[in-house]
């Protein structure tokens, strides 16, 4: 029998895309990197709690004190500066802080490498975290990251000496950092009461920071109706030094709308003194979101500032079926001028006053010597070769002249009349 003839399969040839047209693979997406690094033994705990929570981030643990790190799934351990600490912590000394980062350059700068933004975590006003994380954000910013900062400042009781260390080191983090967020411990006391431990106060402010960390890192990642992506984050810090307002609120109920625009601006952990040159919210709801309400909450952000630069995203959540959600980045100056600066107008200030205090030659007798000028001696030289009537001239404007400088030197009339006398 004749065998029946196949025909041959034909292999499919894959049709070549032109530039522009609709891909329906997301394979090609940009999905920035985010890293959260906690420098120091306060924000190496910070890290540890929020690495639990947030998903969609790496998270790294940095410190020279090999005692202090319990190692946890899901995060990494930076050990550096053996050479400078010995494995040990730096204590009150910045310095220390800084010149082992310093000596562990190399090695730090593998943390930003492939990340798109970088969040650094420290407590300032000890030494590890006001020390090194300058050089952190100085080495990141050298490598073209996006560079927030998160600090936590110290109490009141903590004294002077933390207080100044920490203002010091904001003022060194400025000059790498894109923008920062501060939260001052101080502020706990606001959601607390007397009955709350320590431990679950503490808690309280990292639950607040994970939360605002969340609905950021979900505005990038998550599609939305008007969609917010990295481009749009990069845009609202880009720039240098700024200081930063992350906030995130939620509402129920028939006033949500209102209850949101008054929530999202009034954080009583975080400093809202900035002026809002720049800022990025996020609406986040089921279907029942409607127009009305959009108009309500996104016309109260905006009267922050008209003339600011202002993005905005809506994005579907059905899990939230009658919450509402609102996450709201500010960037710009800071109306609070630092510490620093304050206590130098103090320094200059109480200096004038001394001047003023300690001027004895006013009370004394002793006749003041009114130093000649070049001018004022060939003016004496050339009335050698003048008539009578232009020489009484020329003495009456020196004599005019010399009284206006004495004025100016508040000199009193009595020694006046005794120079005239003279």
């Amino acid at each position: 029998m004749a065998k029946k003839k196949t025909k041959a399969k034909k292999k499919r040839t894959p049709v070549k895309r032109k530039m522009g047209s609709f891909d329906h693979s997301f394979s090609s997406v940009f999905r920035p990197k985010i890293r959260v690094i906690g420098i120091g033994g306060g924000g190496g705990s910070i890290v540890s709690e929020i690495g639990r929570s947030l998903e969609k981030a790496s998270f790294v643990i940095a410190d020279t004190d090999f005692r202090a790190i319990k190692r946890k799934s899901g995060i990494k351990y930076f050990y550096f500066g053996e050479e400078v600490t010995h494995g040990l912590g730096t204590g009150m000394n910045p310095e220390l802080g800084r010149e082992a980062a310093e000596k562990e350059r190399e090695r730090i700068s593998k943390l930003f490498d492939g990340q798109d933004i970088v969040i650094l975590v420290a407590s300032l006003g000890g030494g590890l975290g006001s020390g090194a994380a300058p050089v952190f954000a100085e080495i990141g910013r050298g490598l073209g990251n996006v560079i927030l900062g998160v600090f936590t400042l110290p109490f009141k009781f903590e004294g002077a000496k933390k207080s100044s260390i920490t203002h010091r080191s904001i003022d060194k983090l400025r000059e790498g950092l894109n923008a920062l967020i501060t939260i001052s411990n101080e502020r706990i006391f606001k959601i607390v009461d007397e009955k709350t431990p320590i431990t679950e106060a503490f808690s309280l402010v990292n639950k607040n920071l994970i939360e605002s960390l969340e609905s950021l890192i979900d505005m990038i990642y998550n599609p939305g109706v008007i969609n917010i992506d990295f481009a749009d984050v990069k845009t609202i810090l880009k720039g240098r030094g700024m200081m930063a307002f992350l906030n995130t609120a939620e509402a129920f109920g028939k006033n949500r709308a209102e209850e949101l625009s008054e929530k999202i601006m009034n954080n009583p952990l975080l400093n809202s003194n900035i002026k809002a040159e720049k800022m990025l919210f996020n609406i986040s709801a089921s279907d029942s979101l409607s127009m009305v309400e959009v108009d309500k909450i996104s016309r109260k952000i905006s009267e922050l500032n008209p003339q600011a630069r202002i993005i905005f995203g809506i994005s579907k959540n059905l899990k939230s079926k009658s919450k509402v959600k609102v996450t709201l980045l500010i960037a710009g100056p800071s109306f609070e001028p630092p510490l620093a600066q304050k206590v130098v107008v103090k320094e200059v200030k109480t200096h004038k006053r001394v001047k003023r205090k300690s001027a004895p030659v006013i009370k004394t007798a002793i006749p003041i010597i009114v130093p000649v000028s070049s001018e004022v001696q060939a003016v004496k030289k050339d009335m050698i070769r003048r008539n009578a009537m232009e020489v009484k001239k020329a003495e009456e404007i020196e004599e005019d002249k010399r009284l206006k400088q004495e004025e100016e030197w508040e000199i009193p009339a009595f020694l006046r009349k005794m120079r005239h006398k003279a």
